[in-house]
């Protein structure tokens, strides 16, 4: 298929503006800058999207020869070992398979002997010959405009402006750069979560001491290669980079801190930890391994519901386990672990070798950003490779084995089917609503840093990327995506091999096939992202191809029910060649003559289709263009590279006032909560300062809560307990018009109009009246400093209710006042 058949013909159907999106969905590009005003042709490189490539310039041809060379090298070397092993040498290598699977070798630069196989050479002559015939194409279109190109040599040349790509979904966020570094020295330099490593030029070598140590105390279970290799004397430190969450604009467009552990001394270390872990993870019963895997369950139990007649009444129910990874203490971690590891039949290595691998990865993951350098003291880290089994082992073993044990679970017999990917359970539940309320209760009370946000149906249900509903007895299934979800698929027009964006439309028609459960949904599914696929260019006639495609594939196969179990796995010998439409057509030379190599019994062993084909590395994407994660600039112009302390950081960025979110990323800093180091009533202009440093947990706090759709109205009260409880309370109030104070009446008033919200769900409920309502927290009131910490809140209340005029005198919801104050104001 040529790529203008893919292409669509007609794209009157895209937006003008590419800065359109729909209700649900944020635009390509989100502009805080400051400096930045964007044009026509800004928008027009950011709405291409991430994944997209622009025509490069003239192709290599040295780098496309030394490509070749290498492959023909690798075909030769592959055959002389062939008939070594043959004549009875022992010609193999000798690596054990975790030396293969960690260790990347060099690849040998000696040239290989010319083969005295007469099919592999004749069939080397040939490629070599179409090589030199092909004539490069001289005029090639560019997929970008004159005025696109302008843009983007603009948007490289920015210095004080920075790129980041969404944290969900596809699109680009563009801030000032002293805004982004204050963001991440305000996360990196909270002493809950990080502590500064003082002696930075030691820091590594001493890592790699314990490392090293640890390798010769284990050195009978640990080979000498892998010793050797486990120990990167060239390590540097991780890096911190932020990526925005462009679907809460309301709260500021928070980021999500990530460290990259890359280059870093306990990535190897990592590295043998995962290959030890992850086989243990098929012992792991109610761990989910992706969609295909949760749907082949929920067939089986749909079967096991009409063999035996069930007709009881179910309830779906799901979990979200609150920012998992931090919260998995070290202690949980390592004691999974090791109840993890001595299941395994046979003890090699012993559990205690691994558990302190572990242990070192844990405690030793260090990462800058700029000039400061720290270390993770509390939580588990995204970034290492056994991170994913590491936390799998954890909840498991925390919540999994607890959950579906009739010994410890009181509600164990109204759980029909349970269920968890990551941090998200499913839950079909048979039983009254009261005991799932009850049960959840439990559920949050099994360990003290892992809490769950739960939402529950009798009808319907939203689950991974699948829309689950109860039908006449049985669970169907359907296509579900996240507002975040943008469907930005890779436009056509990227300078890709055409195989690839052709193959895109079909795999999203199979997944709406694997996903839905019976004809009608997938008739919408189909439906629906045909729409999304003609709104990024391509054609009517592939996506109808794609769609004929899917309906002919069995469903059985799409969930893995059916698998090929006589297939051995075979050696590839790829030749790996970085795409440029001038270059020559290297996967049609091969196809070409791959005939060639049946003329010889072992070629054609070796050789063929699925083992000998083309492959590519592609040119720069947007994204590699204008995005980069490490930041190279340094923190404080004043100061040298070398500084080893949070001192030499600028001194304005470091929170130690002010409103701020808690390291654990919970529901309410995630949704509600403000970041601020002031605040005003939105009846007077006076300015006021947070003289203190208060969170979600900060307990004996005076707070403000900001009616987003009604500027003019804003409550204010006080807790003795921390706000995360209080919030929760107010939250629940809210959902269930239980009129407890002015600020649920106030929703309640208007809960057909003006704050009109969907209860249906806990998270889309969660996430609607996030659009509504700002917290900020304002003064905390320290009980060491007063006789009656009640009383003393009581009156800081009636203070602020009536300095910032939130009462009905002026128009506000707040009841109590104390008129000492109003007349003061």
């Amino acid at each position: 298929m040529k790529r203008k058949s893919i292409k669509a013909t007609d794209c009157t159907k895209n937006s003008d503006n590419p800065m359109t999106a729909n209700e649900t969905h944020p635009p390509p590009v989100i502009n805080l800058s400051s400096s930045i005003t964007l044009t026509d042709g800004h928008f027009g490189i950011f709405k291409k999207g991430p994944k997209f490539v622009p025509t490069p310039p003239k192709a290599d041809f040295a780098e496309f020869q030394d490509d070749i060379t290498s492959w023909k090298n690798r075909l030769r070397w592959v055959l002389y070992f062939e008939a070594l092993k043959g004549s009875g040498h022992q010609s193999g290598s000798d690596l054990i398979p975790i030396e293969r699977a960690l260790i990347k070798r060099n690849k040998t630069n000696l040239d290989a002997p010319i083969s005295k196989n007469h099919a592999l050479e004749l069939f080397l002559q040939k490629i070599e010959e179409e090589i030199r015939n092909h004539k490069e194409k001289k005029c090639l279109g560019d997929n970008l405009t004159k005025e696109e190109r302008v843009a983007l040599k603009d948007i490289r040349s920015w210095k004080t402006s920075i790129i980041r790509p969404y944290d969900k979904g596809v699109g680009f966020i563009i801030d000032d750069i002293e805004s982004y570094k204050s963001r991440i020295i305000q996360e990196i330099t909270n002493p809950l979560n990080y502590t500064n490593v003082t002696d930075i030029d030691n820091a590594i070598p001493i890592i790699n001491s314990r490392i090293r140590d640890w390798a010769l105390r284990f050195s009978e279970e640990i080979t000498l290669m892998i010793q050797n290799w486990i120990v990167d004397e060239n390590a540097d430190f991780g890096y911190f980079y932020m990526n925005y969450k462009a679907h809460k604009p309301n709260k500021g467009y928070p980021g999500r801190l990530i460290t990259s552990g890359c280059g870093s001394p306990t990535e190897r270390l990592s590295s043998w930890c995962e290959y030890h872990l992850k086989p243990l993870m098929d012992k792991l019963p109610f761990r989910l391994q992706d969609t295909s895997h949760f749907l082949r369950k929920l067939t089986a139990y749909n079967s096991r519901r009409m063999v035996e007649k069930r007709t009881n009444k179910i309830i779906l129910c799901s979990w979200d386990i609150e920012a998992m990874y931090p919260n998995i203490t070290n202690d949980l971690g390592i004691e999974a672990c090791r109840e993890l590891l001595n299941r395994r039949d046979i003890l090699d290595p012993t559990t205690d070798c691994v558990i302190e691998a572990i242990k070192i990865t844990l405690e030793e993951n260090i990462a800058r950003f700029g000039d400061i350098v720290v270390k993770q003291c509390d939580g588990t880290a995204m970034g290492p490779h056994h991170a994913c089994s590491y936390a799998d082992a954890a909840a498991d073993f925390a919540i999994d084995q607890k959950v579906m044990n009739v010994n410890i679970n009181p509600y164990f017999n109204n759980i029909e089917e349970w269920a968890r990917f990551r941090d998200d359970i499913l839950c079909i539940w048979n039983g009254s609503e009261k005991d799932l309320l009850a049960f959840d209760t439990w559920l949050n009370s099994l360990h003290p840093r892992l809490k769950f946000t739960k939402e529950y149906s009798n009808k319907s249900l939203s689950y991974l990327d699948l829309h689950l509903s109860v039908i006449d007895n049985q669970i169907v299934t359907g296509m579900h995506s996240k507002n975040s979800d943008t469907h930005a698929y890779l436009m056509p027009t990227s300078c890709h091999p055409s195989h690839i964006c052709k193959n895109i439309p079909r795999g999203v028609m199979k997944r709406v096939r694997r996903n839905c459960s019976t004809d009608s949904l997938s008739d919408d599914g189909y439906r629906d992202y045909k729409e999304h696929l003609m709104n990024r260019g391509y054609n009517v006639n592939i996506i109808e191809d794609a769609i004929e495609v899917a309906k002919s594939t069995p469903r059985d196969s799409l969930l893995g029910f059916t698998t090929n179990e006589d297939a051995v796995p075979s050696r590839k010998f790829p030749l790996v060649i970085k795409f440029n439409p001038r270059l020559p057509p290297m996967s049609h030379f091969i196809n070409k003559h791959l005939h060639i190599l049946k003329l010889s019994t072992i070629t054609d062993k070796l050789f063929n289709k699925s083992t000998i084909f083309t492959t590519y590395k592609m040119e720069r994407n947007i994204l590699s263009m204008i995005t980069t994660n490490k930041f190279k600039g340094h923190l404080d112009t004043s100061q040298p590279s070398t500084s080893s302390s949070f001192s030499n950081a600028p001194t304005p960025t470091i929170p130690d006032s002010g409103c701020h979110p808690c390291p654990n990323s919970c529901t309410l800093c995630s949704n509600f909560l403000k970041p601020a180091s002031t605040f005003s009533s939105p009846n007077t202009s006076q300015n006021f300062k947070i003289k203190s440093y208060i969170d979600c947990t900060t307990k004996n706090v005076i707070y403000l809560i900001l009616d987003l759709k009604c500027p003019d109205i804003f409550y204010v009260g006080y807790t003795t307990d921390n706000m995360a409880v209080r919030w929760r309370n107010h939250k629940s109030h809210i959902k269930n018009s239980i009129k407890s104070c002015e600020l649920a009446k106030h929703f309640s008033s208007l809960s057909h109009s003006t704050h009109k919200i969907d209860k249906a769900s806990q998270s889309d409920f969660t996430r609607q009246l996030s659009d509504h309502i700002d917290i900020i927290l304002i003064e905390h009131v320290d009980p060491a400093t007063c006789v009656d910490v009640v009383a003393t809140l009581k009156e800081r209340e009636d203070f602020w209710q009536g300095t910032l005029k939130s009462t009905p005198l002026f128009g506000g919801i707040n009841k109590r006042s104390n008129q000492k104050h109003m007349s003061k104001t």
